[in-house]
């Protein structure tokens, strides 16, 4: 990105931050994997986002026996390649939400339904911000067929947090999520600070770990680079190279132009103590951006993948039941 180019976001941010354009879906029921916890009914959803290549995610929805009280989105980390039952204890989490009365769909970038690669993938090269389009697009295509009126939810950990801090921050989804518990991120929420490492180290909340905010050269390699033409993250956190510096700061969360207030959209965010990365840091980087109150816990146990724990589990479910509401 041009100097120019950013000028012109950082005076758009100065009067009114702008809202990237959500895509479309068709939707198509298909099979429901025969392993795992019990499905409702599965789809596969053919998105289309301005500017990049559409992509089939799909959804795995477990209803209640009852009325439901509200829906959640469940969304895995990394690519997005995962339900969220992959995790150990994530049966766990979306057992006590249906039981609670809430409709769970669990969203995948790939497996079981397919071998496709993430969320970020075949994006034209245009960065995680752009590739961010097609998780809010589910998140519009979930309110508008999914919840019947009722509330509509979210949480993800780690990327799968990543992605709900871009679809709030770009686009628009405070208009349509009730309470977003975002876990263990989001990671690169400053993919400038994550991809160049030029912050200097804190002692992180919750680990007590002494780190910077980059992401790891494992980290920019699976999960960011593939956004980009090239190795553009992984490059310029082993060098500090600054050229893709713009870039960086246009597709981060709290970029200039991000929306930061969510009115009708509780937040919490959740870390675990047993966290070494940065990305404790970087979501309170977010948090602290955030208009409104918001609300934030430690999983003294927990790795990065909180629902990897029981308590962990347990915790997240206790949140989404206590906040899904208008």
């Amino acid at each position: 990105m041009k100097l120019a180019a950013l000028a012109f976001f950082l005076l758009l941010g100065s009067f009114a931050a702008a809202q990237d354009q959500l895509g479309t879906i068709k939707a198509s029921p298909v099979s429901c994997p025969a392993s795992g916890l019990r499905a409702t009914v599965c789809y596969a959803l053919d998105i289309t986002c301005p500017q990049i290549p559409d992509y089939t995610a799909y959804v795995k929805v477990i209803a209640p026996s009852r009325h439901s009280h509200g829906t959640v989105i469940f969304t895995s980390g990394g690519d997005v390649t995962a339900l969220y039952e992959a995790y150990k204890y994530g049966p766990s989490t979306v057992r006590d939400v249906v039981n609670a009365r809430f409709t769970a769909v669990e969203l995948t970038f790939g497996q079981p339904f397919s071998t496709s690669p993430g969320w970020e993938y075949d994006a034209a090269g245009l960065g995680v911000r752009v590739a961010s389009c097609r998780y809010a697009t589910v998140v519009q295509w979930v309110y508008d067929n999914q919840t019947e009126g009722a509330p509509l939810c979210a949480t993800g950990n780690s990327a799968g947090g990543q992605i709900i801090g871009e679809g709030l921050a770009h686009y628009g989804l405070g208009k349509f999520l009730s309470f977003a518990e975002m876990t263990s991120g989001p990671p690169f929420n400053r993919v400038d600070y994550a991809c160049i490492n030029n912050v200097a180290p804190a002692v992180e909340y919750c680990s007590g770990a002494d780190v910077r905010m980059g992401v790891g050269k494992t980290n920019a390699i699976d999960y960011v680079d593939p956004a980009y033409p090239g190795p553009y993250c992984s490059t310029d956190l082993q060098t500090h190279g600054t050229q893709d510096q713009e870039q960086f700061l246009f597709d981060s969360v709290t970029s200039p132009d991000a929306v930061l207030s969510y009115p009708n959209t509780k937040i919490r965010f959740l870390f675990g103590g047993l966290d070494t990365s940065s990305a404790i840091r970087q979501g309170l980087n977010y948090q602290s951006r955030i208009a409104q109150p918001t609300s934030y816990g430690c999983m003294a146990d927990a790795p990065h993948s909180i629902p990897d724990v029981l308590d962990g589990a347990q915790t997240i479910a206790s949140d989404l039941i206590f906040n899904c509401h208008r």
